[in-house]
């Protein structure tokens, strides 16, 4: 089931107009969105508090473990095939997507596990793995998945993602270097959903500082310690943890998918 994202407020624009109610299902539905990033001024020193009413989604080792990926295969590894809806704009977008999430030089999901992301073509009408839609339909329709883990295979558009941010987070247009790692950083946020991670603040001991309602789907194992600094928590003084994995995301993705 597919929970709608959580709209752009704003002071920095306005009002807020929070997505619908989640809901746990059997395929692991969420839909998980990224608030806007403050601006570059402040991208150190930002928490959710600073711009009230602002909602940003972040995970972290709260696994479901129904939606790991199949693997490993003879070579050790896990293979997931990512491609992108027709319509989708050809430019430099779709590499700094596939750039910040497999990226040798720098703390992936790939370059972390044994994850391994493959294809980034244009989608087949019968393409399987992970479906990249690209839209900018509203403030309510962000980036998110209609599911975690395995449950996208072969879903189209299971993922959404935003290049323009014309009508959802203009504040990631304000600048081409804030768009891009607007990008950057939403993307690992969402193929954190895509390999499986829930929302960390719905585990049960989350801190009582991070006072974020539960959205989407539960995981089922916790794997490390709760996070402050995870690409996937709510809270990280930093957005999206700039789209790099916390020590704690790295120990949580070696535990599932190999080191």
């Amino acid at each position: 089931m597919k929970v709608r994202l959580l709209a752009i407020c704003a002071a920095i624009l306005a009002s807020c107009n929070p997505a619908s109610t989640p809901s746990t299902g059997s395929t692991g539905g969420t839909d998980a969105s990224a608030a806007p990033p403050p601006p570059a001024t402040a991208i150190q020193t930002y928490r959710p508090a600073d711009q009230a009413g602002m909602v940003r989604i972040a995970d972290k080792g709260y696994f479901w473990t129904p939606g790991k990926w199949p693997g490993p295969s003879a070579q050790g590894l896990y293979v997931v095939p990512v491609c992108w809806e027709p319509g989708t704009p050809s430019g430099v977008e779709r590499e700094w997507v596939k750039d910040a999430i497999t990226n040798p030089n720098k703390r992936t999901w790939q370059s972390e596990s044994k994850l391994r992301f493959i294809g980034w073509g244009d989608c087949a009408k019968d393409a399987v793995g992970i479906r990249i839609a690209v839209r900018d339909d509203g403030a309510n329709d962000g980036p998110h998945t209609q599911g975690l883990g395995k449950f996208l295979d072969s879903q189209p558009g299971a993922m959404v993602l935003n290049f323009t941010f014309k009508t959802w987070s203009p504040l990631c247009a304000q600048s081409e270097a804030m768009r891009e790692s607007c990008i950057r950083s939403i993307a690992v946020h969402e193929f954190g959903h895509a390999i499986g991670f829930a929302h960390e603040q719905n585990r049960p001991e989350t801190a009582g500082e991070c006072a974020q309602k539960r959205q989407g789907p539960n995981g089922d194992i916790m794997l490390t310690p709760w996070d402050l600094h995870s690409v996937m928590n709510y809270c990280n003084p930093i957005y999206n943890n700039d789209g790099v994995l916390s020590d704690g995301d790295v120990v949580s993705v070696k535990k599932i998918y190999g080191e």
